[in-house]
């Protein structure tokens, strides 16, 4: 049991800087499944639901408890590639303030820091249009978060240091 905490590594208006960065970060994982990757987006109304549906006529609607047609409700899309990732990232963040979370990668181990390898709580995640892994409020940036172990915030710098990125804010709690 637990969570993870979430280190800001960049926030930028440039959705394809966002995209870069991770795509460093990903390299630096010790290993990682390119389809353990999702999207998450909130539709606000019927309009973004229909436009997030068209998109990714694959998306999964959830209404979690709500009556079917009460927003927000959570719309949801597996991709199996960075690529797609991407694209998809691209188009949702155009709607509204949605993040795209990849969950099954290791962080490798830093003896320097006495760190051993990471899997249980080893995430990586943009959150477009967000300054919160949550998307709770609308920005004009996109966030890049390095998921890890509460209380190693030397492996979030160590491995932000890897993709040429630094640590910008204070940890917030994940999943």
């Amino acid at each position: 049991m637990g969570n993870t905490r979430a280190w800001p590594v960049l926030r930028t208006t440039d959705l394809a800087e966002a995209l870069t960065l991770a795509e460093k970060l990903l390299s630096v994982a010790l290993w990682y499944r390119a389809d353990g990757c999702y999207l998450d987006a909130w539709a606000r109304d019927e309009d973004e639901l229909r436009r997030l549906t068209e998109a990714h006529p694959g998306a999964r609607v959830g209404w979690d408890g709500q009556a079917d047609g009460e927003f927000p409700v959570a719309v949801s899309l597996s991709v199996p590639d960075f690529a797609q990732a991407g694209g998809a990232l691209r188009t949702w963040a155009d709607i509204t303030r949605c993040y795209v979370l990849w969950h099954d990668l290791k962080w490798p181990a830093v003896p320097e820091l006495g760190l051993d390898v990471e899997y249980k709580y080893a995430e990586l995640q943009i959150a477009s249009n967000s300054h919160d892994i949550y998307c709770n409020e609308w920005t004009a940036e996109h966030t890049v978060f390095i998921h890890a172990r509460p209380g190693h915030d030397e492996r979030a710098a160590w491995l932000a240091a890897r993709a040429g990125a630094r640590v910008v804010g204070p940890p917030e709690f994940g999943w």
